[in-house]
């Protein structure tokens, strides 16, 4: 089962993209801020970081290129509803897997995330 930390500091967020991501069958964690995100990544091998870019304190550009260090495996989705990226993300080549858009579509977020992983994202239960 593919392991996803959900990184945002708006709780509405996280528990809709959680909702989202278990009813599709993928292992869950949530952090509310970057700090939080690493302490989480130290004792849950995640798979996927999908990370708003503005948070209060460590934006998720940030909170990624410290992922792409200590897990260069881990796959690094950025969300964000705010043009000022474009700007951060050209000049850190390769941290950013890839970028979502908010509002995002939930049937291609979850699409995005298993071409991500190279199709073996679970199967869903069908519920």
């Amino acid at each position: 089962m593919a392991r996803i930390l959900i990184v945002d500091d708006e709780v509405h967020v996280v528990g809709a993209l959680r909702r989202l991501f278990r009813r599709e069958g993928f292992s869950i964690e949530v952090a509310l801020n970057g700090q939080e995100a690493l302490e989480k990544l130290a004792t849950f091998e995640a798979d996927v970081v999908i990370s708003d870019f503005r948070m209060r304190g460590m934006n998720g550009l940030e909170l990624l290129g410290q992922v792409l260090r200590i897990a260069p495996r881990c796959v690094r989705v950025l969300i964000s509803g705010h043009a000022d990226l474009s700007s951060g993300s050209s000049s850190h080549p390769g941290v950013i897997s890839h970028f979502i858009s908010k509002p995002w579509d939930d049937e291609r977020l979850v699409a995005d995330v298993r071409a991500l992983l190279g199709g073996q994202g679970p199967v869903p239960s069908g519920s």
